[in-house]
């Protein structure tokens, strides 16, 4: 085994480790949701969140060295980008969430203010991730394709076609003068956290076994 061999079986060995940590956050928010909300908990749920994202650092490019491919950096970049950008935006959320609950209670921030804040730290930005996540299943399933692995084509140009649905929701905040068609597509974060699921354990699935 060569040293370069070596170093490619420890970021292997590293990213099944952390992505299935992940996984595991994943449904440790799931489970544990209802209870956090009762115990008003949302800003560690945030935390939470950012944490598992951060878990997933390696994939990308550990799917790029493991694939093999030239065309697949392109979309390496869209995949490191969402979540990086995504382990910001939910920290920043968790910090915003803390402070209006543990030093607001003259109620001198009001609940608009307070929604203005989130609207700034979610929408139209994780729509705008939700599109560079789709890039990267685009780039994905290109790159299974030229391997001849079938199933996971299919499998990442499914969740490719998801750019549309993220790309509907972006138009709708960022534009004034709204458009019915657009209007019609609504976040949905049952919808949202589902696909992300299961586009990480597909490819965690796919890095391990």
């Amino acid at each position: 085994m060569t040293v370069g061999e070596g170093s490619y079986g420890v970021i292997l060995f590293s990213t099944i480790i952390l992505g299935w940590i992940g996984v595991l956050i994943f449904f440790v928010i799931v489970f544990t949701f209802q209870k956090m909300a009762r115990n008003n908990e949302y800003a560690f749920l945030h935390l939470l969140m950012a944490v598992m994202y951060a878990m997933w650092f390696p994939l990308p490019l550990a799917l790029y060295q493991l694939l093999n491919s030239d065309i697949l950096l392109v979309g390496t970049i869209f995949g490191l980008a969402y979540l990086v950008l995504l382990v910001i935006t939910m920290t920043l959320q968790t910090g915003h969430i803390t402070f209006i609950i543990r030093h607001n209670e003259d109620h001198s921030i009001t609940d608009k203010h307070g929604d203005y804040m989130m609207a700034t730290l979610t929408n139209p930005f994780e729509s705008l991730l939700g599109v560079f996540k789709c890039i990267w299943a685009i780039f994905l399933g290109i790159t299974f394709w030229q391997s001849g692995e079938i199933l996971m084509t299919i499998l990442m140009l499914l969740f490719g076609l998801l750019i549309f649905y993220y790309l509907f929701i972006m138009l709708d905040a960022s534009l004034v003068k709204r458009v019915k068609l657009f209007s019609k597509v609504k976040p949905n974060p049952f919808i949202i956290n589902l696909e992300t699921l299961f586009f990480f354990i597909i490819l965690m699935s796919y890095v391990t076994f």
